[in-house]
This record gives structure tokens, C-alpha cells and sequence, in this order.
């Protein structure tokens, strides 16, 4: 018996086949960000779902001979990202990324409206305009003839599993990213669905994680080389799925997921003060493993990275096995630097969404190199989240060790220079695919692969090296924090000035 797991995320896909054994398969495909404006992301839906069925294929066709007949599959995806589909399953209009900053004026609206202390009694969130409400919003008003003509609106992952033949539906920890969803109630919330303008019937039936929704249509088991029948499993929140396929699977666990947003995810029971949460900036959401919830501190720290290749590197290539990341790596000075990288070339999103100010190197000489900027940056990213880490430890959330997983955790510097900002250990765990894993363990569960989560991660999650931090340079980088938070407040402004300007036209 094996099972497939998808996991759709801003930038490229993975699909996995997992036996009992674990990973025995796997193929992925990028896809580009369109940028067709000055502030707009989007992703073309139709193309990347053209791309998840390439690796699908290329996946199972690996897996063929090595494991037992594929009986289910669910998904992981990206969290705020919806697409506009028809019930003959095409996609209907553009599906616009978190970070896209069309739809601002929709969260101004709901703060004005309903307002923070109101709203989070409903969703224990921060209201803003990375959610995918505001995105949905402004296609309503901006695209009326397509949004009146689409079917539904469908988060990523569910997407998914509605083009391979599931009738629409939405997983509860996924549609918390909308800011539609009345956490308490398990469903979409009337006051917010009414307030909004979103007719309920223009989104999935809620479900949660884990459970059959559907099969695999004939024409796509064919397409697949699959023998059916092939049942779709709900999924979840990528950080949720990754969460569980790192075994974060009970109260006081955490991960850190690095992928193209940095991600410190601890998991918990229902907190008896959940506003004090809030106080503390931390929202939350349901995990995709019953009882738990989890909460999100993140940042683009896997697009920072990727912007920085494209610009600084663009010679680079993959060679003799390194990928271009790997040789910046190899250009680093091994000490920390003396130059700060302030890491808002996208609005940060922590502690609060801030659409005006821009990212910047401070420190630069002209004997800076590109190795010492790329260490900077790796640095800034990782001060980035200090006031964070703190804010946790204030709330009895961080863990003894982060569990690490994801692209950037195969890479030794990048995890050492972390363990030494934050003071924390970071176990990498060996599988390295936790957002795969996860959703892979929710389509086994419901296959009866395994008879508890305890087993499920038993057998599949496995701890590799645990970076400790180094007491010398942890001094250096406290000195390093506290000069980030004494000119972030000055700089942030400047930025914001600059920003205002009008571009120039003579």
C-alpha cells in the first residue's frame, strides 16, 4: 500500500509517494510569479496545475515496482492563495499571492467597521491585508463579470483536490487564512461572510483534515498510469502539514519550516487566555491534528534569498552537484559580519503588515563582498525575528529544540547562524519534506496505513543534527539585535518617505 502527497507552494510543487517505509518517490516543478504591475503577484492556476500533473506522473511512474498500490492522496499547500474556478473545472480568473497589495483598503474597512477587539472573538487573528479576504473582496469589485460568472473560490490545496475530481470544498485550517472563518464554530462565519459581500456559496463546504472528500477521476488515474479506485483526502495549511510531518503532534512541540516564507510554528491546546495572545502579536488556527492549534511567525525569507541570487549571482548555475545557494555559501566569511540587513523588500508581516517600507544593507564599504552581503542577509533574516522568539518565551511557547525542515534546513550555515541569533537549538530532521510528510500522513491515516499519529511519526520522522548555540558569537549577534532594534525605528520612516514619493516620468 502507498499513498501521494502534493504540496503546492508559492513558487514550485512536490509530489511524494510514501509506503509504510516512508519517501519512496518524488518530483517537483517550478512555476514563475507574474508581476504584471508594480505591486501585483499572482500565479497562472491553469498553468501551475499543468505542472502538478507533470510531477504526479513523473512521481508515480518512479514509485512503480518499489511499493504497493497508490489507494489515496491528499495535499499541503501555500495558506492565503485562492483561485476562482468553474464546476467543469476551469480556472476562472487570476489568483492573486498574499503578498499582492491589491485589496489595503479592505482591512482599513474591517478594523473601521467591525473592529480588532470584535473581530478576534470571531477569528484569533490581526486583521490585514495579506488575507485572502481582501483579495476576494477586490475581485468582487474590480472583476464583477468574472467574479459573478466563476463558481466557486477555491483555497490552493482544495483546488487540488477539486481538479482531481472532489466536489469544492474547504479544510478548516486553510480557510482560517481567509479571515471568513468563525474559529469556535468550526465554520464560515455569518457576521463576517455577511459583512464582506461573499455569498457562502461561493466557497467550499468546510471540512477538516484528514478526511475522504472524493476519488481520483477515471480520465486523470489514466492520464496517471494509476489503477484505481484513488481517494482524495482533505489536506491543510502547509504549516500545519508541515508541522505534523515533523511530528509536531502534541502540546509544547515547535517547528521551524524554511521554504519561501520562514515559518516558527509551536503547537498547543485551546490557551485559557487566548487574548493575551493576541496581546503578544500571535495569532492562531486549527492544526490539522485533532485538539491542537498552532500559531505562525513568518517572513519571505526564501524570496529574499532567491531575489539576492537573481540580482547579485545571475552567472551562477548548478555545478558539480552545488546549487547556486550553495556556492554563496561558499563565498561567506565564516565570522558574523558588521553590516545589517533590514528584510523588508516585501512588506513584513510581523509585528504588523507594513505595505510603505523597503528593505536596505546597512554598513556597506567598497571592500564588502558579494559573500559578506549574502551572510548579511541570511543575518538580517534571522534578527528579523528576535523581538518574535522573545515574544514567545513571554508566553511559555518556545520549545526545548525548533525541529527544522524544509529547502533552507539542508544548508549547515543557515541553521548554525539561526541557532546563534535566537539562542535556541534546531534539530534538522533527515526527511527534510515535512509539508509532503504531513499531508502524506493524513492520507494514510485514513487508509488505515498506520493506527495512530504516534506511529505514523515513528516511522517516518527521524531527527538528524541538532545545532547548539555557540555562547562567543551569540554575544556578538545580541549586540547585533539590539543595533537592528535602535535604527529599525529610524529607518522604517525614511523608507516610508521614499516610498511616497512619485516615480519619476521626465
Amino acid at each position: 500500500m502507498s499513498v501521494l502527497s502534493i504540496d503546492a507552494g508559492t513558487s514550485a510543487c512536490k509530489v511524494g509517494v510514501f509506503s509504510e517505509r516512508g519517501l519512496v518517490a518524488s518530483a517537483g516543478r517550478e512555476y514563475p510569479i507574474l508581476t504584471p504591475r508594480p505591486g501585483h503577484a499572482e500565479l497562472d492556476a491553469a498553468d501551475v496545475w499543468r505542472r502538478i500533473k507533470e510531477a504526479v506522473a513523473e512521481a508515480v511512474q518512479a514509485a512503480k515496482g518499489r511499493t504497493g498500490r497508490i489507494r489515496a492522496a491528499s495535499f499541503s499547500s501555500m495558506g492565503e492563495t485562492m483561485v476562482p474556478v468553474r464546476l467543469d473545472r476551469t480556472v476562472a480568473g487570476p489568483c492573486l499571492l498574499s503578498y499582492d497589495t491589491r485589496g489595503m483598503e479592505y482591512a482599513d474597512r474591517l478594523n473601521r467597521d467591525i473592529g480588532q477587539d470584535a473581530f478576534q472573538r470571531i477569528n484569533p487573528n490581526f486583521i490585514g491585508p495579506y488575507f485572502s479576504f481582501a483579495k476576494v473582496m477586490w475581485l468582487k469589485d474590480n472583476m464583477p463579470e468574472m467574479f459573478e460568472k466563476c463558481d466557486k473560490i477555491l483555497l490552493f490545496g482544495d483546488f487540488i483536490g477539486f481538479m482531481l475530481g472532489a466536489e469544492p470544498y474547504a479544510c478548516d485550517s486553510l480557510a482560517n487564512r481567509t479571515l471568513l472563518l468563525d474559529i469556535g464554530k468550526g465554520d464560515w462565519s455569518d457576521r463576517l461572510l455577511e459583512w464582506s459581500g461573499i455569498a457562502r456559496e461561493k466557497l467550499g463546504r468546510m471540512v477538516r483534515g484528514g478526511v475522504k472528500v472524493g476519488e481520483v477521476s477515471r480520465d486523470l488515474l489514466d492520464e496517471f498510469g494509476l489503477e484505481g479506485p484513488v481517494e482524495i483526502v482533505s489536506g491543510g495549511h502547509d504549516q500545519c502539514c508541515n508541522s505534523l510531518g515533523c511530528g509536531c503532534i502534541r502540546h509544547g512541540l515547535a517547528v521551524l519550516g524554511a521554504g519561501t516564507y520562514e515559518t516558527y510554528c509551536p503547537a498547543f491546546e485551546w490557551p485559557a487566555d487566548p487574548i493575551a495572545y493576541l496581546n503578544e502579536i500571535h495569532n492562531f488556527e486549527n492544526h490539522v491534528v485533532d485538539g491542537l492549534y498552532v500559531s505562525f511567525i513568518y517572513h519571505h525569507t526564501g524570496l529574499l534569498s532567491n531575489w539576492f541570487r537573481t540580482v547579485f549571482a545571475p552567472e551562477l548555475a548548478k555545478k558539480d552537484g552545488l546549487s547556486v545557494h550553495a556556492q554563496l555559501e561558499a563565498e561567506m566569511p565564516d565570522a558574523p559580519t558588521n553590516i545589517l540587513f533590514f528584510p523588508h523588500n516585501e512588506p513584513p508581516q510581523w509585528p504588523k503588515y507594513d505595505g510603505t517600507t523597503s528593505g536596505a544593507f546597512v554598513g556597506l564599504k567598497t571592500a564588502t563582498t558579494r559573500g559578506e552581503m549574502y551572510r548579511a542577509l541570511i543575518e538580517g533574516t534571522a534578527l528579523y525575528f528576535v523581538d518574535a522568539i522573545a515574544s514567545m518565551k513571554r508566553m511559555g511557547m518556545t520549545p526545548d529544540v525548533f525541529l527544522a525542515s524544509g529547502g533552507a534546513s539542508r544548508s549547515d550555515p543557515w541553521l548554525q547562524i539561526r541557532a546563534d541569533i535566537l539562542g535556541i537549538p534546531l534539530a534538522r530532521l533527515e526527511t527534510g519534506e515535512g509539508s509532503l510528510a504531513g499531508a502524506a500522513i493524513l492520507a494514510a491515516m485514513q487508509t488505515g496505513m498506520f493506527a495512530s499519529l504516534d506511529e505514523a511519526a515513528g516511522a517516518w520522522v527521524r531527527r538528524g543534527r541538532v545545532f547548539e548555540p555557540n555562547p562567543k558569537r551569540q554575544a556578538h549577534y545580541r549586540e547585533s539585535a539590539a543595533l537592528y532594534k535602535r535604527i529599525q525605528p529610524e529607518l522604517g520612516p525614511l523608507m516610508r518617505d521614499m516610498n511616497r514619493r512619485p516615480r519619476f516620468g521626465g
